[in-house]
Order: C-alpha cells, then sequence, then structure tokens
C-alpha cells in the first residue's frame, strides 16, 4: 500500500506539471520562477498528508477490528499489535518521501522556457 500510495503521489506530480507547464512557463499563475519549486513542494506534502490524515485512523480502526474478528474466530490469543508506534514513524518518513518526490518536477518546472511552451501549444 506505501508503493501504491508513493507512486500515487509522483504520477500527481508529474501529470500536474505536465498539464501546467504552459501556465508555469508564462507565470499566468502569479508565480515567479522562484516560487514555483516551493509550490511544488506544499503540492507534494498536501498531498501526503492528506492520505496520511485519512489512512492512518482507517487503517489502524479496521485493522484493529479485522484482527479481533480474526482472533475471536481462530484459537489464537489476542495482543495488540504496536500499530501506533510504527504509524508515529510513518508519518515522518511519508513526509520526507513526499518532499523527495517532488524533486524531479521541480528541476523540470524550472527548466521550461516561455518561448518553448507558447510555440508548442
Amino acid at each position: 500500500m506505501a508503493l501504491l500510495a508513493v507512486g500515487v503521489n509522483g504520477h500527481t506530480l508529474a501529470t500536474g506539471i505536465h498539464r501546467r507547464r504552459h501556465d508555469i512557463a508564462v507565470s499566468a499563475l502569479g508565480l515567479t520562477p522562484r516560487q514555483c519549486p516551493p509550490a511544488i513542494f506544499t503540492q507534494a506534502t498536501t498531498v501526503a498528508a492528506t492520505g496520511l490524515l485519512l489512512g492512518i485512523p482507517l487503517g489502524l480502526a479496521l485493522g484493529r477490528i479485522l484482527w479481533r474478528v480474526v482472533a475471536d474466530i481462530t484459537p489464537v490469543l489476542y495482543a495488540p499489535p504496536l500499530a501506533l508506534q510504527i504509524a508515529l514513524l510513518t508519518i515522518p518518513a511519508a513526509l520526507a518521501l513526499a518532499a523527495l518526490l517532488a524533486f524531479r518536477p521541480t528541476r523540470h518546472v524550472t527548466r521550461y522556457s516561455v518561448s518553448d511552451c507558447l510555440r508548442t501549444g
């Protein structure tokens, strides 16, 4: 699931930058070239944070309920997992990975020229 989340975040960044390359190069969004990379990092972090805010509580609740059901059906002693500690370690790792994912689209944005984008658009 984590690999899928990383792929979705990377794909969202890549397609968002590719679709808006004309707007970014022409500064139609109101951004200067120096403001574009922080905007991309903000997008990557927002997507990751939204996924964490929704995924961690739902995953902890659903996982604990399902494990309790499995433990009741099978002859296994229920011992609550250390999911909270793992989730707390996941948050900074996911945000750092989102920032790393934003590096490549940031390089592409800084290379766009107005003339090339207007010529191809």
